[in-house]
């Protein structure tokens, strides 16, 4: 049986970092169309290497990498042209969406008790950014022109309980982020969770009206009337009702917290939700948290808890950023900078589906940030068996989730229940549970 778990995890390995299924992707992509030294597989695999290493500072690092993985002698150059290909970049997300579609597993779920158990799926949409070589600044230009004129930026849909991107949209940095919401049905019987750059209430209507729920934060400009409100003791403010945000600032800001209903108006249609709204004492004004989830199951108290953990998905940029080799590389060229994003990704999801898979099998609460750090001292067999021996890849998937199991505890779990991401009613999924 234990056999039988771990060869489990190595075809699912195989279905998509297999010799055969890469180079397959690499002659649909039209990366390769004869045999070459430099192939889709070896080409795969050796970029895995060394981006979840989480070392390579240049194409240099990469090359040498290849080098090593595969047991040969490439030289520098026709290495670079491969990765210079208009395909090399097509081979690259290509392989990453069937890698995020292929590699999902429930990390955790909400207790029966809990009044988010009702939600099938969390969303969390946020974007992160990095600049590119100046040269790119015609094709991704960023918004910060003196500091970084070229830049890029990843939209992400991150989905809570699998702890895995959904979606990932690349831009220029200068693109708008409301642009690359998920699109409200795909929000239908769950929650969406976003910081301000995406408030939008055209779309929070027609989340609403489709069966979604969000938690927005929105920025301080906003000005609705306010339908009715209340304070911590869960009273009528007195005088606040139908008056403007804006005339309440005062009042509110003496407050612990406040709970408001309110009327947005736009382009002639109006829309009714609630704002939890706190002072903020970092910036000296009140924050505003935008939803649609009622108060009477909800508590103002569960609204700012759940909108924390829209942190996750910053945690999840910095593991691609110091631990999936995510950053700038000295190319001006854009098929290179665009499959060397895809490829930092796909070192990252195959971290992730590690760490979830050795919580599964283990019954141990895993980080995935402490995989992120330590996996590469076992990655490398297991990518060597996919290059070179299949038939022994459950046997190093085995050492490898064993290493883990041992070496990538979570550090506070009992913190992580009382004020972390557990204190909602969140459980970590173990097989069979």
């Amino acid at each position: 049986m234990e056999h039988e778990k771990f060869s489990t995890v190595a075809q699912s390995l195989i279905r998509i970092f297999g010799v055969s299924a890469l180079d397959a992707v690499g002659r649909e992509t039209g990366f390769c169309q004869r045999h070459r030294l430099v192939t889709a597989s070896r080409l795969v695999l050796g970029l895995l290497e060394v981006m979840a290493s989480g070392t390579a500072r240049c194409i240099a690092d990469l090359h040498r990498g290849f080098n090593a993985l595969a047991g040969t002698t490439v030289q520098y150059k026709p290495f670079h042209n491969q990765l210079a290909k208009p395909a090399f970049a097509t081979l690259m997300r290509t392989v990453l969406g069937r890698a995020l579609e292929e590699l999902a597993v429930e990390a955790l779920r909400f207790s029966p008790e809990s009044p988010f158990a009702q939600f099938a799926h969390i969303c969390i949409q946020d974007g992160t950014s990095f600049a590119v070589k100046p040269a790119l600044a015609d094709r991704y230009p960023g918004r910060f022109t003196a500091i970084s004129p070229a830049a890029v930026e990843l939209h992400v849909d991150l989905n809570l309980l699998e702890e895995r991107v959904n979606r990932v949209v690349m831009t220029p940095d200068c693109a708008t982020e409301r642009t690359f919401l998920p699109e409200a049905e795909a929000v239908t019987g769950g929650l969406l969770l976003a910081d301000r750059g995406y408030f939008d209430t055209g779309y929070l209507r027609t989340l609403s009206q489709t069966g979604g729920h969000f938690i927005v934060r929105a920025g301080t400009g906003i000005n609705p009337l306010v339908l009715r409100a209340t304070g911590p003791d869960g009273r009528a403010i007195k005088g606040a009702a139908n008056q403007p945000l804006k005339t309440l600032l005062t009042k509110l800001g003496k407050l612990d917290h406040a709970d408001l209903w309110v009327r947005f108006e736009s382009k002639g249609q109006g829309f009714e939700c609630r704002i939890v709204a706190h002072p903020n004492p970092k910036e000296g004004r009140l924050r505003y948290l935008v939803t649609n989830l009622d108060p009477d199951v909800f508590s103002p108290a569960h609204i700012s808890d759940a909108y924390r953990l829209r942190w996750q998905i910053e945690l999840l940029f910095k593991e691609w950023k110091s631990f999936a080799g995510l950053h700038r590389f000295d190319t001006a060229n854009p098929h290179i900078v665009e499959g060397l994003i895809w490829a930092a990704l796909c070192a990252a999801t195959l971290k992730r589906y590690c760490a979830h898979r050795t919580q599964h099998l283990f019954e141990v609460a895993v980080s995935t940030q402490r995989v992120a750090k330590c996996i590469h001292h076992v990655l490398r067999n297991i990518l060597a068996a996919l290059l070179y021996e299949p038939d022994r890849l459950p046997h190093h998937v085995e050492h490898a989730l064993r290493y883990l199991a041992g070496n990538a505890q979570r550090a506070h779990p009992d913190r992580d229940r009382k004020t972390g991401r557990l204190k909602l009613g969140l459980e970590h999924v173990y097989l069979g549970a």
